[in-house]
């Protein structure tokens, strides 16, 4: 009648219980899914002994009702790799616990010739803002980073998507999570880009926000959480723009920018730091706003912008053609488009989203950032669904045209460079901001937005003594993470 809670695998590599043991058991799993992954279930399914169709439930079903818990002197084993249900549990269950705490109010608890890891700086978006800014240097660090996921020199796993349902107390709106580890850097990143909350709108703030997470690649400790609230998430897009330009449309004269919203901007920038227009052209629905983006443009960059009245003026007056909309439509038709167009595509980075026409994207040279990753979420998925494209009707990945496995542009021809975002991007640029920030003091430059405009609250950053003394294991918080099971 003995009940196995096994907690041990949580990666490929791991195996705690015999497969014959657990054939011959009630199998229950956290997540069945990602126990027939990572949990002790893929041992058992790799010994040929059990399939994911022989767990008897997962756990919330058994607590809902919906499947029978123990009945009788019977062996069960439960198969827990840890769910971000938990985390998701805990994060709010802490959250009331801490709330009217102060964080770092709390002597240290470990004794005081202990050593620890140092914690980490939380860096305010003022002091981000103020102290760094496009330049060649931050274009070549994102550049290198494609050169490096080419050579396979980059951990960058398939990007991570949370919704946030609509309901009284929370929502609409999503969390995007991507991140890295560039072999040799001093750091890996992740980072959170919270997008699509469009309530906010209506209070005046921002619809998204973000942080990045810096963590010291030589002793896993984070060093800093970038409260950068998308602002170097967009420098970064602008930057993968500019690398794109500067190897795919190297004699390029114009350039038209349909969307004309902050990617807009970081992409005009970042592609000045590397290469010099000659004509800027923009395009968007709202005129006004159009207008200035184009004016601050000419003022900026110093060469003139004209606002156009439709998308088609703008395109078939561009060599190179920036499209970053929210995605929902075709922004473009290809007989708008000159014979040696390269078009930069950043507006798909969800598997709703598509700003070309599958027509063009398949008569294209298509390159992209991360060929798997385009395939499930950017342009070249609708091509694919659309039938005129596979994966192996790629040319390149940008990283391999950069170390010259591929060719570039070779005369006249159609480019599509479909840009999903990558975590080499977020590793490479948390690497050099944390160069940048180096001996910058946080929360000493004065708020940038005007006194009067709201802005989303800053984070807290509450320190490991803080939390360990303030939270310890309740029945309260047993029955949270029991509750996110059963929901």
């Amino acid at each position: 009648h003995a009940t196995i809670i096994a907690s041990g695998s949580d990666q490929p590599t791991k195996n705690e219980l015999p497969p014959s043991v657990m054939s011959k058991a009630k199998y229950v799993t956290d997540i069945t899914a990602q126990c027939s992954r990572v949990g002790e279930l893929r041992s058992a399914i790799e010994a040929g002994v059990m399939t994911a169709d022989d767990v008897h439930a997962e756990i919330g079903q058994i607590i809902n009702g919906e499947k029978p818990g123990r009945i009788g002197n019977e062996l069960i084993v439960c198969d827990l790799t840890g769910t971000g249900a938990q985390d998701a549990a805990i994060g709010s269950y802490v959250m009331k616990v801490l709330d009217g705490v102060v964080p770092g109010g709390t002597p240290p608890l470990n004794a005081a010739n202990k050593p620890r890891l140092p914690a980490p700086k939380l860096y305010d978006y003022d002091t981000i803002k103020s102290s760094v800014a496009p330049s060649r240097e931050l274009t070549e660090a994102v550049e290198d980073a494609f050169s490096q996921l080419a050579n396979g020199k980059v951990d960058v796993p398939m990007p991570m998507h949370i919704g946030v349902a609509a309901t009284s107390e929370a929502g609409p709106g999503d969390c995007h999570i991507k991140g890295g580890y560039i072999e040799g850097a001093p750091t890996w990143t992740v980072k959170l880009a919270m997008v699509s909350f469009y309530n906010n709108l209506k209070k005046g703030l921002p619809a998204g926000s973000g942080v990045f997470v810096v963590c010291d690649a030589t002793n896993g400790g984070p060093k800093a959480v970038l409260h950068e609230n998308r602002y170097l998430t967009d420098m970064r897009t602008g930057a993968a723009g500019a690398v794109c330009v500067k190897h795919l449309a190297p004699n390029a004269k114009s350039v038209a920018f349909i969307g004309t919203g902050v990617i807009a901007e970081a992409m005009a920038r970042s592609s000045a730091t590397v290469h010099g227009f000659e004509q800027g052209y923009g395009y968007s629905r709202d005129m006004a706003k159009n207008s200035a983006f184009c004016d601050k443009m000419s003022a900026e960059l110093g060469y003139a912008f004209t606002p156009c009245l439709s998308a088609e003026e703008a395109v078939k007056n561009a060599d190179v053609v920036f499209t970053q909309t929210p995605g929902g439509e075709w922004v473009l038709e290809e007989d708008w488009l000159r014979p040696h167009a390269t078009i930069i595509a950043s507006g798909s980075d969800q598997p709703t989203k598509n700003e070309l026409p599958p027509s063009v994207m398949s008569k294209a040279k298509y390159v992209t950032d991360i060929t798997a990753q385009c395939s499930r979420v950017g342009e070249l998925r609708s091509a694919i669904e659309a039938g005129v494209m596979t994966a192996d009707d790629v040319h390149a990945e940008i990283g391999q045209i950069i170390n010259g496995e591929k060719p570039g542009r070779i005369g006249n021809e159609l480019i599509v460079c479909d840009l999903t975002g990558t975590g080499a991007q977020d590793a490479a640029i948390g690497s050099y901001v944390m160069k940048v920030l180096d001996g910058v003091v946080p929360g000493g430059t004065p708020p940038l937005n005007a006194a009067n405009k709201p802005r989303l609250p800053a984070p807290k950053l509450y320190d490991y003594d803080t939390i360990k003394s303030s939270v310890a294991p309740s029945r309260e918080l047993t029955e949270a993470v029991e509750d996110a099971f059963s929901q």
